[in-house]
């Protein structure tokens, strides 16, 4: 079964599968970049749409993508029901396109889903398509040796190397990076996961 097949099973019911309280990373997000008019986002691997809905009311012009339709379906209903518009569609993280750019990017539990032919790629487009002094936020999950695979991983996700992602953003300026080791319990089964995390900012020419 294929990994869009199971985010299209999850997403299906009326329950966000997520739920609809956005991420806690998004205020910092915000900090960093205060909305004024015009400013604008982009969500990779939008999910259901807390996030991006989240950011419209904050005021941002914002664009979503997914790979699933139900969760491109979910994110419009959810924006309509909180009173605001989100450009969301169907599209893939590994071959996207737009000639657009943003003064926000981020994804969060997505980049995984990279394949790693498509690595560079992936990051030119992200420095392509944010604007001078804007912000990209990434998170991968990040392979070590005394941590087990979660009990629901997926053969289609890629673990990184620790560190890894850093790498690509060499001549950014990194407003934050970390990683942590966090207990989860998605599948029902508690395990732990290691996480690299990226806020960085690009430099004006």
């Amino acid at each position: 079964m294929s990994i869009r097949t199971n985010y299209e099973k999850w997403y299906e019911g009326e329950d966000y599968y997520w739920g609809t309280e956005p991420g806690s990373f998004l205020d910092e997000l915000i900090k960093l970049c205060p909305c004024t008019p015009g400013k604008s986002v982009l969500d990779i691997g939008c999910g259901e749409g807390k996030d991006a809905v989240y950011m419209a009311e904050q005021g941002y012009s914002v664009t979503a993508f997914d790979l699933t339709e139900n969760g491109i379906r979910k994110t419009v209903k959810l924006a309509v029901s909180r009173g605001v518009e989100v450009d969301a569609y169907v599209d893939d993280i590994n071959d996207f396109a737009t000639d657009k750019q943003f003064d926000i990017v981020y994804s969060t539990g997505t980049v995984q889903y990279l394949f790693d032919e498509n690595k560079k790629d992936f990051f030119r487009k992200l420095e392509d398509i944010t604007k001078p002094d804007g912000i990209v936020y990434i998170n991968v999950f990040v392979e070590k040796s005394f941590l087990e695979l979660p009990p629901d991983w997926d053969i289609e996700e890629k673990m990184w190397k620790s560190g890894e992602l850093f790498t690509y953003f060499a001549d950014w300026k990194f407003e934050r990076i970390d990683e942590v080791i966090f207990e989860d319990n998605s599948g029902g089964i508690p395990h732990f996961h290691c996480m690299d995390t990226i806020i960085c900012r690009k430099v004006k020419a």
